[in-house]
Protein backbone atom coordinates (compact mmCIF):
# COMPACT_ATOMS: atom_id res chain seq x y z
CA UNK A 1 0.00 0.00 0.00
CA UNK A 2 1.24 3.42 -0.61
CA UNK A 3 1.11 6.44 1.63
CA UNK A 4 1.85 10.42 1.35
CA UNK A 5 5.33 10.26 2.52
CA UNK A 6 5.89 13.84 1.39
CA UNK A 7 4.38 17.09 0.21
CA UNK A 8 5.97 20.18 -1.42
CA UNK A 9 4.24 23.32 -2.12
CA UNK A 10 7.18 26.29 -3.22
CA UNK A 11 6.17 26.53 -7.00
CA UNK A 12 3.82 29.31 -7.84
CA UNK A 13 1.89 27.85 -11.26
CA UNK A 14 0.15 24.50 -12.08
CA UNK A 15 2.84 21.67 -12.10
CA UNK A 16 3.03 19.60 -15.82
CA UNK A 17 6.79 17.90 -15.69
CA UNK A 18 8.43 16.06 -13.22
CA UNK A 19 11.39 14.07 -13.59
CA UNK A 20 14.07 12.38 -10.93
CA UNK A 21 17.75 12.03 -11.64
CA UNK A 22 19.15 8.66 -9.48
CA UNK A 23 22.61 9.96 -10.01
CA UNK A 24 21.86 13.14 -8.14
CA UNK A 25 19.20 11.92 -6.17
CA UNK A 26 17.11 14.35 -6.63
CA UNK A 27 13.77 15.19 -8.17
CA UNK A 28 13.04 18.12 -11.17
CA UNK A 29 9.81 19.87 -11.18
CA UNK A 30 8.52 22.56 -13.40
CA UNK A 31 5.23 24.36 -15.05
CA UNK A 32 3.44 27.57 -15.20
CA UNK A 33 5.87 29.47 -13.18
CA UNK A 34 8.50 28.53 -16.10
CA UNK A 35 10.73 27.55 -13.18
CA UNK A 36 12.34 23.97 -12.66
CA UNK A 37 12.76 23.36 -9.37
CA UNK A 38 14.86 20.40 -7.49
CA UNK A 39 14.03 18.66 -4.15
CA UNK A 40 16.16 16.82 -2.34
CA UNK A 41 13.85 13.82 -1.10
CA UNK A 42 16.25 12.54 1.50
CA UNK A 43 16.19 16.01 3.57
CA UNK A 44 12.74 16.63 2.01
CA UNK A 45 13.97 20.25 1.03
CA UNK A 46 14.10 22.61 -2.25
CA UNK A 47 17.62 22.87 -3.72
CA UNK A 48 19.42 25.50 -4.58
CA UNK A 49 19.71 23.82 -7.92
CA UNK A 50 17.10 25.79 -10.55
CA UNK A 51 16.32 26.84 -14.15
CA UNK A 52 14.40 29.76 -15.15
CA UNK A 53 12.53 29.77 -18.40
CA UNK A 54 10.78 32.26 -20.60
CA UNK A 55 7.51 29.80 -20.79
CA UNK A 56 5.61 27.49 -18.99
CA UNK A 57 7.28 24.15 -18.46
CA UNK A 58 5.41 20.87 -20.06
CA UNK A 59 8.16 18.13 -20.36
CA UNK A 60 11.64 16.98 -18.33
CA UNK A 61 13.48 14.28 -19.54
CA UNK A 62 17.14 13.41 -18.28
CA UNK A 63 19.44 12.12 -21.63
CA UNK A 64 22.64 11.51 -22.65
CA UNK A 65 23.56 9.42 -18.71
CA UNK A 66 21.74 11.47 -17.07
CA UNK A 67 24.44 14.18 -18.54
CA UNK A 68 22.03 16.43 -20.00
CA UNK A 69 18.05 17.42 -18.66
CA UNK A 70 15.55 18.12 -21.97
CA UNK A 71 13.29 21.14 -21.44
CA UNK A 72 10.47 21.20 -23.16
CA UNK A 73 8.08 24.60 -23.65
CA UNK A 74 4.49 25.65 -24.17
CA UNK A 75 5.78 28.27 -26.71
CA UNK A 76 7.40 24.90 -28.72
CA UNK A 77 11.11 25.82 -27.61
CA UNK A 78 13.67 23.60 -25.73
CA UNK A 79 16.45 23.84 -24.13
CA UNK A 80 19.33 21.55 -23.36
CA UNK A 81 21.09 22.16 -19.34
CA UNK A 82 24.31 20.56 -19.17
CA UNK A 83 23.61 19.29 -15.29
CA UNK A 84 27.17 19.23 -13.88
CA UNK A 85 28.14 23.33 -14.95
CA UNK A 86 24.45 23.90 -14.54
CA UNK A 87 24.94 26.11 -18.09
CA UNK A 88 22.61 25.92 -21.04
CA UNK A 89 24.35 23.22 -23.88
CA UNK A 90 21.83 24.16 -26.37
CA UNK A 91 18.71 26.06 -27.41
CA UNK A 92 16.20 25.22 -30.10
CA UNK A 93 13.27 27.11 -30.86
CA UNK A 94 11.97 24.42 -33.02
CA UNK A 95 8.26 23.64 -33.01
CA UNK A 96 5.15 26.19 -33.37
CA UNK A 97 3.39 25.20 -30.49
CA UNK A 98 3.84 23.48 -26.83
CA UNK A 99 6.43 20.28 -26.53
CA UNK A 100 3.82 18.24 -24.46
CA UNK A 101 5.66 14.70 -24.93
CA UNK A 102 9.33 12.94 -25.24
CA UNK A 103 10.69 9.58 -25.47
CA UNK A 104 14.88 8.81 -25.44
CA UNK A 105 16.18 5.86 -26.85
CA UNK A 106 19.58 5.66 -24.78
CA UNK A 107 20.97 2.90 -27.08
CA UNK A 108 20.76 4.95 -30.04
CA UNK A 109 20.96 8.07 -28.71
CA UNK A 110 17.85 9.35 -30.41
CA UNK A 111 15.40 11.63 -28.56
CA UNK A 112 11.52 11.82 -29.91
CA UNK A 113 9.83 15.11 -29.64
CA UNK A 114 5.90 15.59 -29.99
CA UNK A 115 4.41 18.55 -30.20
CA UNK A 116 1.22 20.83 -30.19
CA UNK A 117 1.45 21.57 -33.94
CA UNK A 118 0.80 17.16 -34.35
CA UNK A 119 4.51 17.20 -35.37
CA UNK A 120 7.21 14.91 -34.05
CA UNK A 121 10.93 15.83 -34.37
CA UNK A 122 13.83 12.96 -34.14
CA UNK A 123 17.47 14.09 -32.73
CA UNK A 124 20.55 12.54 -32.40
CA UNK A 125 21.83 13.48 -28.72
CA UNK A 126 25.26 13.11 -29.13
CA UNK A 127 25.72 16.13 -31.49
CA UNK A 128 22.12 17.41 -30.84
CA UNK A 129 21.75 17.55 -34.42
CA UNK A 130 18.11 17.34 -36.14
CA UNK A 131 18.00 13.74 -37.89
CA UNK A 132 13.65 13.54 -39.09
CA UNK A 133 10.55 15.29 -38.71
CA UNK A 134 6.83 14.30 -39.35
CA UNK A 135 3.82 15.66 -39.56
CA UNK A 136 1.15 13.19 -38.22
CA UNK A 137 -1.72 15.66 -36.69
CA UNK A 138 -3.73 18.44 -36.51
CA UNK A 139 -3.45 18.40 -33.21
CA UNK A 140 -1.28 17.39 -30.56
CA UNK A 141 0.91 14.87 -30.10
CA UNK A 142 1.15 13.85 -26.12
CA UNK A 143 2.29 10.36 -26.24
CA UNK A 144 5.28 8.67 -27.36
CA UNK A 145 6.65 5.45 -26.24
CA UNK A 146 9.57 3.53 -27.49
CA UNK A 147 9.27 -0.52 -27.18
CA UNK A 148 12.34 -2.23 -28.49
CA UNK A 149 13.29 -1.09 -31.59
CA UNK A 150 10.04 1.05 -32.19
CA UNK A 151 8.73 4.04 -31.22
CA UNK A 152 4.96 4.32 -30.96
CA UNK A 153 3.12 7.83 -31.16
CA UNK A 154 -0.18 8.73 -30.40
CA UNK A 155 -2.27 11.73 -31.42
CA UNK A 156 -5.03 13.75 -30.81
CA UNK A 157 -7.08 11.86 -33.64
CA UNK A 158 -6.99 8.71 -31.98
CA UNK A 159 -4.40 6.93 -34.00
CA UNK A 160 -1.24 5.33 -33.12
CA UNK A 161 1.33 5.43 -35.90
CA UNK A 162 5.20 3.08 -35.22
CA UNK A 163 8.79 4.40 -36.40
CA UNK A 164 11.16 1.80 -36.83
CA UNK A 165 13.94 2.93 -35.38
CA UNK A 166 16.44 1.03 -37.44
CA UNK A 167 16.28 3.39 -40.31
CA UNK A 168 13.57 6.25 -39.22
CA UNK A 169 11.72 5.46 -42.35
CA UNK A 170 8.19 6.66 -42.73
CA UNK A 171 5.99 6.55 -39.55
CA UNK A 172 3.28 3.99 -40.22
CA UNK A 173 0.03 3.93 -39.19
CA UNK A 174 -0.36 0.96 -36.58
CA UNK A 175 -3.94 0.89 -34.78
CA UNK A 176 -6.39 3.07 -34.05
CA UNK A 177 -8.58 4.17 -30.53
CA UNK A 178 -11.67 5.75 -30.24
CA UNK A 179 -10.52 9.05 -28.25
CA UNK A 180 -7.37 11.43 -28.40
CA UNK A 181 -4.92 9.29 -26.61
CA UNK A 182 -2.97 11.57 -23.80
CA UNK A 183 -0.66 8.93 -23.00
CA UNK A 184 1.43 5.62 -23.80
CA UNK A 185 3.08 2.99 -21.82
CA UNK A 186 4.25 -0.75 -22.90
CA UNK A 187 3.24 -3.64 -20.86
CA UNK A 188 5.73 -6.17 -20.80
CA UNK A 189 3.72 -9.03 -19.96
CA UNK A 190 0.92 -9.14 -22.26
CA UNK A 191 3.56 -7.40 -25.25
CA UNK A 192 0.95 -4.66 -25.59
CA UNK A 193 0.68 -1.10 -25.74
CA UNK A 194 -1.58 0.45 -22.94
CA UNK A 195 -3.27 3.61 -23.88
CA UNK A 196 -4.49 6.55 -21.72
CA UNK A 197 -7.51 8.82 -23.66
CA UNK A 198 -9.36 11.64 -23.08
CA UNK A 199 -12.36 9.91 -22.57
CA UNK A 200 -10.82 8.62 -19.22
CA UNK A 201 -10.11 5.33 -20.21
CA UNK A 202 -7.31 2.77 -20.04
CA UNK A 203 -7.23 0.69 -23.58
CA UNK A 204 -4.85 -2.60 -24.20
CA UNK A 205 -3.52 -2.81 -27.84
CA UNK A 206 -2.05 -6.11 -28.48
CA UNK A 207 1.42 -5.55 -30.65
CA UNK A 208 0.76 -8.46 -32.69
CA UNK A 209 -2.62 -7.97 -33.85
CA UNK A 210 -2.64 -4.25 -33.60
CA UNK A 211 -6.31 -3.93 -32.01
CA UNK A 212 -7.14 -2.84 -29.28
CA UNK A 213 -7.94 -6.52 -27.03
CA UNK A 214 -9.63 -4.66 -23.41
CA UNK A 215 -10.64 -0.90 -22.84
CA UNK A 216 -11.49 -0.14 -19.05
CA UNK A 217 -13.43 2.60 -17.24
CA UNK A 218 -10.23 3.93 -16.00
CA UNK A 219 -11.26 7.52 -14.23
CA UNK A 220 -13.78 10.26 -14.41
CA UNK A 221 -11.70 12.08 -16.76
CA UNK A 222 -8.83 11.78 -19.21
CA UNK A 223 -6.28 10.10 -18.46
CA UNK A 224 -2.69 12.08 -18.30
CA UNK A 225 -0.03 9.06 -17.22
CA UNK A 226 0.72 5.91 -16.65
CA UNK A 227 3.74 5.00 -14.96
CA UNK A 228 5.38 1.81 -14.05
CA UNK A 229 6.18 1.08 -10.26
CA UNK A 230 8.44 -2.23 -10.61
CA UNK A 231 7.11 -5.23 -12.66
CA UNK A 232 4.06 -6.38 -11.58
CA UNK A 233 1.67 -2.89 -10.79
CA UNK A 234 1.39 0.91 -12.29
CA UNK A 235 0.16 4.00 -11.17
CA UNK A 236 -2.02 6.34 -13.57
CA UNK A 237 -2.95 9.68 -12.82
CA UNK A 238 -6.16 12.18 -13.75
CA UNK A 239 -7.80 15.37 -13.79
CA UNK A 240 -10.11 13.68 -11.41
CA UNK A 241 -7.85 14.66 -8.80
CA UNK A 242 -7.49 10.63 -8.16
CA UNK A 243 -3.77 8.27 -8.55
CA UNK A 244 -4.45 5.18 -8.89
CA UNK A 245 -2.42 1.83 -8.24
CA UNK A 246 -3.52 -1.01 -10.82
CA UNK A 247 -2.32 -4.89 -11.09
CA UNK A 248 -0.11 -5.11 -13.77
CA UNK A 249 -1.89 -9.06 -14.21
CA UNK A 250 -5.30 -8.61 -13.68
CA UNK A 251 -5.40 -5.13 -14.40
CA UNK A 252 -7.87 -4.33 -11.33
CA UNK A 253 -7.33 -1.30 -9.33
CA UNK A 254 -5.40 -1.74 -5.63
CA UNK A 255 -5.55 1.60 -4.37
CA UNK A 256 -7.11 4.75 -5.09
CA UNK A 257 -5.04 7.98 -3.61
CA UNK A 258 -6.97 10.64 -3.04
CA UNK A 259 -8.62 14.01 -0.90
CA UNK A 260 -9.00 13.76 1.78
CA UNK A 261 -8.57 9.86 2.81
CA UNK A 262 -4.83 10.39 2.09
CA UNK A 263 -4.14 13.81 1.98
CA UNK A 264 -3.44 13.86 -1.49
CA UNK A 265 -3.86 16.34 -4.82
CA UNK A 266 -7.25 19.13 -4.37
CA UNK A 267 -6.70 19.44 -8.27
CA UNK A 268 -5.95 17.87 -11.68
CA UNK A 269 -2.99 15.33 -11.35
CA UNK A 270 -0.77 16.39 -14.50
CA UNK A 271 2.22 13.90 -13.85
CA UNK A 272 3.75 10.78 -12.34
CA UNK A 273 7.73 9.98 -11.76
CA UNK A 274 8.58 6.49 -10.61
CA UNK A 275 11.23 6.49 -7.76
CA UNK A 276 12.57 3.44 -7.45
CA UNK A 277 15.59 4.64 -4.97
CA UNK A 278 13.06 4.94 -2.65
CA UNK A 279 10.75 2.19 -3.70
CA UNK A 280 8.06 5.52 -4.41
CA UNK A 281 5.78 7.65 -6.38
CA UNK A 282 6.17 11.44 -7.57
CA UNK A 283 3.40 13.46 -8.33
CA UNK A 284 2.21 16.41 -9.92
CA UNK A 285 -0.61 19.33 -10.53
CA UNK A 286 -2.70 21.94 -11.19
CA UNK A 287 -2.71 22.81 -6.90
CA UNK A 288 1.14 23.33 -7.45
CA UNK A 289 1.93 20.40 -5.21
CA UNK A 290 4.29 17.87 -5.03
CA UNK A 291 3.10 14.73 -3.78
CA UNK A 292 5.81 11.75 -2.76
CA UNK A 293 4.05 8.56 -2.22
CA UNK A 294 6.35 5.72 -0.56
CA UNK A 295 5.48 1.80 -0.77
CA UNK A 296 5.02 0.11 2.58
Amino acid sequence: MYTLDQKHKKHSGSLYAVAFSSKLNLLFTGGADKIVASWNLETKENTPLSIKTDSAILNLRFLNNEKHLFIGLFNGNFHIIDIESRKEEKFFPYHKSGVFATSYNESKNFLFVGAGDGTVSIWDTTKFELLKNYKLAEGKIRAIQNVGDAVFIGTSEGQIYRVDLADLGTAELFSTVDNPIYCLSYHPMKKALLVGDKNAHLSVVNLESKKVVLSLPGHNWPIYAIEWLGDDEFATCSRDKIVKIWDGTSLEVKQRLSFPEHKGHLNSINNLQSIPLRNSLASVGDDKQICIWSKS
